[in-house]
């Protein structure tokens, strides 16, 4: 069996670039994708060739299908299959729901759900082919449907993202395709400012936000440890903090 490769979308947040990292050091090819940040994949490209596997940079705005089945064509046309689908994209909104705009709402709503599903929908086929393996990013505590007022349009889409996660688990089972959820807490790398991630750090019961590689480390035991038997599943690693 030849070299696996993995997908990362959203490859140049620093969740991105732990996962593509922690993933080349398993010895699978990366294809990096990112839309603006070149400077944070061409680390993943360098950190790829020294654990000796191969790295693609692919420059797509994933809001739109077509330029999400042209990265996907990309991908295959360099790598030939697709077998870990990993869909990272998801910025945080911090804005109160009845000062949001249409507009906001919508990049909001798209940005953390519909990426996922244009993305997934293209390379469903490649996945299934390999019978591999999909994970999407939520939150820790989505499934607790609570008033967000100050990320509404956040916590709407990532609450899409489950149900999309565990309607794709179900529907892929047959063929052999695993669909998962990591839940990640604060990251202290996150987009919340400086006095929100200390106002919020307090709150952990671990006693800091998480870092990306505790986020990576994750995804990698889930596509090279974990039973196969799992899927469908909402993975929290959020120091037993919920949101």
């Amino acid at each position: 069996m030849g070299t696996k490769t993995a997908l990362i979308a959203g490859a140049s947040s620093d969740i991105g670039q732990a996962i593509a990292i922690s993933l080349a050091s398993e010895g699978f090819n990366i294809a990096a994708h990112y839309h603006k940040n070149f400077a944070a994949v061409q680390i993943i490209k360098e950190e790829a060739q020294k654990k000796g596997v191969e790295a693609g940079l692919f420059c797509f705005n994933l809001l739109h299908p077509k330029q999400a089945k042209e990265m996907v064509n990309a991908v295959v046309k360099q790598f030939t299959s697709i077998d870990v689908l990993v869909n990272t994209i998801g910025p945080f909104y911090y804005q109160d729901v009845l000062e949001v705009t249409p507009e906001e709402w919508s990049e909001s709503v798209n940005m953390n759900l519909q990426v996922s599903f244009n993305t997934t929908y293209f390379a469903r086929e490649k996945i299934c082919a390999s019978q591999g393996h999909i994970i999407n990013f939520a939150f820790s505590g989505v499934e607790n449907l609570k008033a967000w007022s100050m990320s509404t349009g956040y916590c709407a889409a990532k609450a899409g993202i489950v149900i999309l996660t565990k309607s794709l688990a179900a529907s892929l089972a047959s063929s052999g395709v695993r669909v998962n959820a990591i839940c990640p807490g604060l990251i202290e790398e996150g987009a919340t400012t400086e006095l929100e991630r200390q106002e919020m750090a307090e709150q952990i019961p671990f006693g800091r936000p998480g870092r990306p590689n505790e986020i990576a480390e994750v995804v990698k035991w889930l596509v090279t440890d974990s039973p196969h038997y799992l899927t469908g599943a909402l993975i929290p690693v959020a120091g037993a903090w919920e949101y």
